[in-house]
């Protein structure tokens, strides 16, 4: 039976990359998901670009002019990035809950943004999320890296806990993510997500001193290519493994 240390992380990491590519399946997602990560990124002088995948006018049912509401949404991400440090983005404005409607359109739209950024990371959502576009952009994460030598796909947790390979310590930046995140006041208005995030970067503090810092989850996938190696990592099966060279 494996132990503790050898199924979640009791080490913080930095959050890896050079040259990163953030994808969110819907404006808020990378805030919500890895924010204080992507300040503390930008703050280091990391080159970082941000995809938005969708305009998410389907979050709230009860919106009809859906045209203005993506518009919102667009404007509140414009300041959330700001806040962020983040400079580089574009908006790909795919019809929200039809990322998979629409999956060669959408992969080869991030391809270009791939061939002309260069990441040597990229992040997504999991596969484990319970929103389909979500998952979509994971799977699509999982595919460009494992067609790019060298690229790592790394995964960040929104709505869904996952099995972590990679803590990072955002206590010095997680005022700068709550201000980000109220930009969202449209999303705000439906789940105070700002009570959700910070519940959950505390709840990731249990392995590295408790709720004392704010912490921020990732699964670096790896060479975890197959079906099988995916589910062994998701039962806690398969031992932890980090990568030395990220540790603080």
């Amino acid at each position: 039976m494996l132990l503790e240390t050898e199924l979640v992380p009791y080490s913080l990491s930095v959050p890896p990359g050079e040259r990163v590519l953030v994808l969110a399946p819907h404006p808020d997602d990378e805030t919500l998901g890895m924010g204080g990560s992507v300040r503390l990124l930008t703050e280091s002088g990391k080159k970082v670009k941000v995809v938005i995948l969708t305009t998410g006018e389907k979050a709230d049912p009860n919106v009809t002019e859906k045209q203005e509401y993506s518009s919102t949404r667009k404007k509140e991400a414009l300041k959330a990035f700001k806040i962020l440090g983040v400079k580089d983005y574009e908006f790909l404005e795919f019809p929200d809950r039809e990322l998979l409607v629409n999956i060669d359109k959408v992969q080869g739209a991030v391809n270009a943004v791939v061939a002309a950024f260069h990441p040597d990371v990229i992040y997504s959502p999991s596969l484990i999320e319970l929103n389909p576009d979500h998952r979509v952009t994971a799977r699509l994460s999982m595919d460009i890296a494992q067609g790019n030598d060298g690229m790592r796909c790394i995964f960040y947790e929104i709505t869904t806990p996952l099995r972590p390979n990679l803590l990072v310590d955002i206590t010095g930046t997680f005022r700068k993510k709550k201000r980000a995140m109220k930009c969202h006041k449209s999303q705000l208005y439906l789940i105070d997500y700002v009570c959700l995030m910070k519940a959950m970067n505390l709840y990731r503090s249990f392995t590295v001193g408790g709720c004392k810092r704010c912490i921020e989850a990732f699964w670096e996938v790896g060479g975890l290519a197959s079906q099988a190696d995916v589910r062994k990592w998701l039962s806690y099966e398969m031992p932890l493994v980090v990568n030395s060279t990220q540790r603080m």
